[in-house]
């Protein structure tokens, strides 16, 4: 890391009236101290720069983006202000975590277009179990336990689908769909194939077999679910189309963060 994302991390992280808030495309986000995305941020500049890009290239304007596991906006912020005619919709259940979330919605200049949704997704509505840790590991918070932080708590969260959601919303225009809710991705899918069947967005996903694998998933159930749907598979940041398991496999070597498209290639 450079001295100066060292020194942005110190300050922001650590220096008192600084700490806990930063500057981020307009914005001012909040974390909770010790933040390991935050820290990624620090790190990496602009956080998962390649699925942001994806994300920005996609939204229309418009149109709805769902962000699906917001975390602390690190997503959410960049697409509203690279895409002023775009609404987001931002979906996080961990309770620790949507208070930062919604903290930087309160004090963001996009905030008349952007909802937060304090609710986990998935294929159905209802109740759900969601392991929780503690809030500097929000980013690993989920409905089953993966073991990638301690788990402090295990909470009953509400739980909705997007289709449940987008016909809430008055069944608006979705031209993207980014999923990361460690594991949960496919039942998520699940839950929002009537949106996806009109409006055939973009989905910017993660894919990892830690995560897929609590949930009895393979990495090849990628490949199922992007057939159900009527899409293609692309590996992030390459944009190098999977078409089988084995390539499919190579590229989980390297990344999580996968595109499903439905257009020609990208």
């Amino acid at each position: 890391m450079s001295i100066r994302k060292k020194m942005k991390q110190w300050l922001y992280g650590s220096c008192p009236g600084f700490a806990g808030t930063f500057p981020y495309f307009g914005s001012r986000v909040h974390f909770p101290r010790g933040s390991i995305v935050f820290a990624a941020a620090c790190a990496q500049g602009i956080y998962e720069s390649a699925n942001l890009a994806a994300m920005q290239a996609f939204a229309r304007d418009g149109s709805t983006v769902f962000d699906v596991g917001a975390n602390i906006g690190l997503m959410s912020v960049p697409v509203l202000a690279a895409r002023p005619g775009v609404r987001v919709v931002s979906f996080e259940a961990s309770p620790d975590t949507v208070t930062y979330l919604s903290r930087t919605r309160e004090g963001c200049a996009f905030r008349d277009r952007w909802e937060i949704v304090p609710r986990a997704v998935g294929r159905v509505a209802g109740k759900s179990e969601f392991h929780v840790g503690a809030p500097d590991m929000g980013a690993y918070d989920g409905i089953k336990r993966t073991g990638r932080s301690a788990t402090e708590r295990v909470l009953q969260v509400d739980a909705t689908t997007l289709d449940l959601e987008w016909r809430r919303l008055g069944s608006p225009e979705v031209s993207v769909i980014k999923i990361d809710v460690e594991g949960g991705e496919y039942d998520a899918l699940l839950g929002a194939a009537e949106c996806i069947a009109r409006w055939r967005p973009a989905v910017v996903l993660e894919w990892g077999p830690r995560n897929i694998g609590a949930y009895g998933r393979s990495m090849a159930d990628l490949l199922a679910i992007a057939q159900r749907l009527g899409y293609r598979v692309w590996a992030l940041p390459h944009l190098a189309e999977v078409t089988d398991p084995v390539a499919l496999g190579v590229h989980a070597s390297v990344t999580e963060s996968f595109l499903m498209f439905a257009g020609p290639a990208v």
